[in-house]
This record gives structure tokens, C-alpha cells and sequence, in this order.
């Protein structure tokens, strides 16, 4: 759930600790975004509940979630290992793949926990994800409804903050995505990517998707209410530092 700022900035500052081909950094930019495109076909209405299920059920696929009764959820690091070590070694994209879940996995069990504190009805703590009603930022005391703090369709969850912060990650951090040059990429057919929990045909949608978000000018109240800057900033430092420290060894495969 990391917006797609974090997800592009994260992936940015593990390829400086790479040598790799302008091709590959092209791969890894797609692969780096591809496990958040859940495409769902056959649905007439813009938005339903099935739809919202189905998209719901495709990420835990793609996101290799396996604990689902938890309040946050993040993916089983060694179950994809099992199937997919090879791959990360001997693939870019792969690679890629795996550090966006890698990024997914610290911000729910080390940034998220955190900062956040989960409550039933009765304002009792819990970790059981159908149990929760409300949700505590513990910096500020505030207490939001579970159901609108996850939701995009107000002013008090946590992604009006991620459309707030965009500006200011991207600008600090000086990304520059040539998306043109990605999607030609793509329209030349030389991304590919081994992972059957997604398809290499979701790459143009996935460059589409970061492209809209990581341009999202709809803000009018720039004051945060949950995530806070240097907090991020801290995030990004630290799921590079972490990274390394666990999984350097995928990185040596890299450094030739």
C-alpha cells in the first residue's frame, strides 16, 4: 500500500547500488510497479462491490499475502523466495518484483505498526483484522474510522496524505521518469517478466497508472493529518538500509 512515490523513489535508490544496463533499469522501473496493477475484466460499472473483491483477491495473489486476519497485511517474503529465488538472480525484473514487496513488507510490519494503533468497538487494542473499528495515529492521539482511514473516497484516510506528499517526495528526491521512453519500451517488446502471479502484458498499464499518479494535482488542503515528511524520508532510508543488510546477496548478481 506504499503510494506509487514511495514505491518509484525506493526503487530509484537500490538501482544506485547497481550496475546495470539502461534496458534493465527500464525493466526494473516496470517490474518495480507491476505487482499493484490488478486488472479486472468483465465488469460493466465503473466501480461494484464484485469488482472491489476481485481486485481485492488478485493483489493478495500478486502480493504473495498469506495472514489475512491481521489488521496489516504484507507479503510472505519467504513464500516467494521458495518459488522465486532463482529469478531474482537471474532477473531484473524479478528482482524487481521482490523489492517492491520487500518495500510493501517493511512499510506495513515496521513503518505502519509503528505510527498507527488498531482498536475494536469497545477501544480495545487488537491485531485481528475483523475485529478493528478504529484506528489511532499515535503521534497526534487522533482516532479515524477503520473503514474511511483505508478509504480514497474521503478527506481523512491516509491516501489524501500520499496525493499531499507526491510533490514534495519527487522534488527531494529529483525523480525523473522519461515515460514516453517506457512506453516505447514496451510497445518494442522487450519487457518480460517470469512471475505467473502477473503478466508481462500489464506493463503498459502499469506505466500508465504511475504516470496518473505521480501527478495528482487534486489537493487543495496541503496540511498532512497522518503521515508526516521526515517520516518518510526516514522510511526510504531505512527500507534501503534494510534491505541490504538482508537481501545484499540478490544485489551482488547485479554488480558485474
Amino acid at each position: 500500500m506504499p503510494s506509487y512515490a514511495i514505491h518509484a523513489i525506493c526503487g530509484n535508490e537500490i538501482l544506485k547500488e547497481m550496475n546495470l544496463s539502461e534496458n534493465a533499469k527500464k525493466s526494473f522501473i516496470i517490474a518495480n510497479i507491476i505487482p499493484d496493477v490488478s486488472r479486472v475484466t468483465g465488469f460493466k460499472k465503473k466501480d461494484t462491490k464484485e469488482k472491489r473483491k476481485s481486485i481485492q483477491e488478485n493483489k493478495i495473489s500478486t502480493h504473495f499475502r498469506t495472514d489475512l486476519n491481521a489488521t496489516l497485511s504484507y507479503p510472505d517474503l519467504d513464500m516467494f523466495l521458495e518459488k522465486y529465488s532463482g529469478n531474482v538472480k537471474s532477473s531484473i525484473t524479478s528482482f524487481a518484483y521482490f523489492f517492491h514487496l520487500y518495500t510493501d513488507y517493511y512499510f506495513f510490519k515496521k513503518f505502519l505498526t509503528s505510527i498507527l494503533s488498531f482498536y475494536d468497538e469497545n477501544m480495545q487494542k487488537t491485531k485481528n483484522r475483523k475485529d478493528v473499528s478504529f484506528v489511532k495515529v499515535n503521534r497526534t492521539g487522533e482516532i479515524i474510522e477503520y473503514s474511511k482511514f483505508f478509504s480514497k473516497d474521503n478527506d481523512i484516510g491516509i491516501y489524501r496524505d500520499y496525493s499531499i506528499l507526491n510533490n514534495y517526495l519527487l522534488n527531494k528526491y529529483e525523480l525523473k521518469i522519461d515515460y514516453d521512453d517506457l512506453f516505447e519500451y514496451i510497445d518494442q517488446g522487450k519487457f518480460h517478466i517470469d512471475i505467473e502471479e502477473t503478466k508481462s502484458i500489464y506493463a503498459y498499464y502499469a506505466v500508465f497508472k504511475m504516470k496518473k499518479y505521480l501527478k495528482d494535482e487534486k489537493v487543495k488542503d496541503y496540511n498532512l493529518k497522518i503521515l508526516e515528511a521526515e517520516e518518510l524520508d526516514k522510511f526510504i532510508k531505512d527500507v534501503i538500509k534494510s534491505f541490504k543488510k538482508n537481501y545484499g546477496y540478490f544485489i551482488n548478481s547485479y554488480l558485474k
